[in-house]
C-alpha cells in the first residue's frame, strides 16, 4: 500500500470536546472570569429593564382606574406581561453564558494549542529527542510570529547538532587512522569522543516520530 492509499484509508480525524481543553485550569479560569463579569452585567441591566417595565406596567394600570371593570383585567394582562419579560431576560442570560463559555474555550485553545505544542517540543529537547522542523500551526491559531521564531530555533539547534555529529565523525576516523602510537589517554579521549558521537545521533529522530 502506497503512502496515498494509506492516507486515503485512514479514517477521518473527529475533533472532541476535550480536545479544545488542552490546559482545563488555565482556559477555565479565564473563561469562568468573563462569564462572572457577563452574569453581572446581564443580571445589573436585566434588573433596570424588568423595574422599567413593571413600572411602566403600573402607570397604565393607574391610567385605567377611571374604569374599575377592566382595571383587573388590566392588571392580569401586565403581571403576565412582566412575567414574560422576566423569563425572556433569563433565557437571554443563560443562552448569553453559554455562548460566552464556549467562545471563551475557543479563543483560549487558539492560545493553548501553540502554546501546548512548543511545551511538548521542549520535553523532547530535554529528553534530547531533536526531530525536524515542526508543522507550522493551524490557520486560526494565535502566537504566529513567536512559533514561528521557535520553529527557526529549533532547526537552528538540530542543524547544530548534525553538524556536531559530522565533526566528531571526522574527528574519530582521523585518530582511528593513526594507529601508530596512541596512548591510553588518546584511546580513552577516542572512546569518549565515540560515545559523544553516538549520543548526538540518536537524538535526532526522523519526521515520522515529530508529535
Amino acid at each position: 500500500m502506497t503512502t496515498s492509499e494509506a492516507a486515503a484509508s485512514r479514517p477521518a480525524y473527529k475533533r472532541k470536546v476535550r480536545n479544545y481543553l488542552l490546559d482545563v485550569g488555565l482556559q477555565l479560569r479565564y473563561t469562568a472570569t468573563i462569564v462572572v463579569v457577563a452574569i453581572f452585567l446581564t443580571a445589573g441591566l436585566g434588573f433596570k429593564m424588568y423595574q422599567a417595565t413593571r413600572e411602566i406596567s403600573r402607570i397604565i394600570l393607574f391610567t385605567g382606574l377611571a374604569d374599575p371593570a377592566t382595571a383587573q383585567e388590566l392588571q392580569t394582562q401586565f403581571a403576565n406581561s412582566d412575567r414574560v419579560v422576566l423569563w425572556g431576560i433569563i433565557g437571554f442570560g443563560f443562552v448569553l453564558i453559554l455562548s460566552i463559555s464556549a467562545v471563551g474555550i475557543l479563543i483560549t485553545h487558539k492560545v493553548v494549542g501553540p502554546l501546548y505544542k512548543i511545551s511538548s517540543l521542549f520535553v523532547r529537547l530535554r529528553d534530547n529527542r531533536i526531530g525536524l522542523a515542526p508543522p507550522g500551526l493551524r490557520k486560526g491559531d494565535e502566537l504566529q510570529d513567536f512559533y514561528s521564531s521557535f520553529r527557526e530555533m529549533h532547526q537552528a539547534v538540530r542543524d547544530r547538532v548534525v553538524e556536531d555529529v559530522r565533526v566528531l565523525g571526522e574527528a574519530v576516523a582521523a585518530i582511528e587512522s593513526s594507529a601508530e602510537g596512541r596512548t591510553p589517554a588518546v584511546q580513552r579521549a577516542l572512546d569518549e569522543l565515540r560515545q559523544l558521537r553516538k549520543r548526538k545521533e540518536d537524538s535526532l529522530e526522523p519526521s515520522d516520530t515529530q508529535p
